[in-house]
C-alpha cells in the first residue's frame, strides 16, 4: 500500500418521488448524462492541475507532459471500460432487432400467404398442389372441377397437407 489515508465520507442518498428522475423518452440519457458528469470532472481536474502548476504564465514541460498524460489515461479509461462494453451491448441490440425483424418479415410473408390461400380457394388449391409436385392442370383434367372442390378441403392448415373429405 502506498502512504495515502483514506478517508470514509457518508454520501446522503435521498429517493423522493417524483417523474423528472424518470426520463422515459430516451432510455440511455441517464447513461449519456453519467459519461458527461465523468468527463467533466477529469477534464476539470486536469485544468485545476495545470492551473496550479503554471508560473509567470508558463508550465514546466515535465509537468505539462505528466499532466496531460495523466488526463489522456483517464480518457482512455472512461473509453475502455464505460463506453466499450456500452458500444457492445448496443451493436448486439442491434444484431438482435435485425434477427427480430427477419422472423417478422418472414412470418408476415406466411401470414400473408395464408390470408391469400384463405380468400381465393382456387387459387390455394392449385397452390397447395404445385406445391406437392402435382400439376393442377393435370388434376383438374382427371377430375371435375365439382370433385376437386369437394375432394380438398382444409387446404390452409397449419402442416400444409390437405384433409380429404368423405
Amino acid at each position: 500500500m502506498s502512504g495515502a489515508d483514506y478517508v470514509r465520507k457518508e454520501v446522503p442518498l435521498y429517493v423522493l418521488p417524483s417523474s423528472s428522475l424518470l426520463k422515459l423518452d430516451s432510455p440511455l440519457s441517464s447513461f449519456t448524462d453519467l459519461q458527461r458528469v465523468i468527463y467533466e470532472e477529469e477534464k476539470a481536474a486536469y485544468f485545476e492541475a495545470m492551473g496550479q502548476n503554471i508560473r509567470n504564465g508558463k508550465a514546466h514541460p515535465l509537468t505539462f507532459i505528466h499532466h496531460t498524460s495523466t488526463y489522456q489515461a483517464s480518457m482512455c479509461k472512461l473509453i475502455e471500460h464505460c463506453l466499450s462494453p456500452a458500444i457492445s451491448a448496443l451493436h448486439d441490440c442491434v444484431r438482435d432487432n435485425e434477427i427480430r425483424a427477419a422472423k417478422l418479415t418472414e412470418e408476415r410473408k406466411n401470414l400473408e400467404m395464408e390470408v391469400l390461400h384463405r380468400s381465393d380457394p382456387i387459387l390455394s388449391s392449385t397452390t397447395s398442389h404445385n406445391v406437392r409436385g402435382a400439376g393442377s392442370s393435370g388434376f383438374r383434367s382427371m377430375y371435375g372441377s365439382s370433385e376437386v372442390s369437394g375432394a380438398v378441403r382444409n387446404v390452409g392448415s397449419p402442416c400444409g397437407q390437405a384433409k380429404r373429405g368423405s
